[in-house]
């Protein structure tokens, strides 16, 4: 980089702007782009269209690929697995999830509005006492929002360990139907 001296009349002198020793000839360059209009887009130069333009919106129309489309088209076979068909099953399932162990009103009771999961809660072993613990799962939920017992037994397996859950599953079915039958 150097400096431009320029020699005006009168005898002075005035320093002009650097300018580098490789600037093309005739001014070309970042200096000259910044009066000019605005230097052409790469797609510009290689003559290709960008791809805002190309694109267009396509949702809602009738055979487009959507993927909502095709999934809402196919219908119940046993061929596609199964998959459910609304208009083939409109009935109850016969088994409520959760612990078989477990009455029917509680396997299908529902979570209380605005719960909050304990998540300090120890997961049950089988090393400390049982009523303890039991009091202490059952302190937790009522502090994060459920009152009732069927809400609070209802997930009871999910803070159990290995051995211990695995011993509940395997109790015979329809054998806990309140508090009361747990502890």
């Amino acid at each position: 980089m150097h400096s431009i001296v320029l020699k005006q009349p009168g005898g002075t002198t005035r320093q002009d702007h650097e300018v580098s020793e490789h600037t093309p000839p005739g001014g070309k360059g970042k200096a000259a782009a910044a009066h000019d209009a605005k230097a052409p887009s790469v797609h510009d130069r290689i003559g290709k269209t960008p791809a805002r333009d190309r694109l267009h919106d396509t949702r809602g129309h009738a055979n487009d690929g959507d993927a909502r489309d095709i999934i809402n088209g196919r219908k119940y076979t046993p061929r596609r697995g199964g998959r459910f068909d609304p208009e083939h099953d409109r009935g109850e399932s016969p088994e409520a999830p959760g612990t078989r162990v477990f009455s029917w009103e509680i396997r299908t009771a529902p979570f209380p509005p605005r719960f909050r999961q304990p998540i300090t809660l120890v997961k049950y072993s089988g090393v400390t006492d049982p009523t303890v613990w039991l009091n202490d799962y059952r302190l937790a939920w009522q502090l994060g929002g459920a009152t009732e017992d069927a809400d609070i037994i209802h997930n009871l397996s999910l803070h159990l360990a290995d051995a211990t859950r695995t011993w509940l599953e395997h109790l015979p079915a329809d054998q806990i139907h309140n508090w009361a039958d747990l502890v």
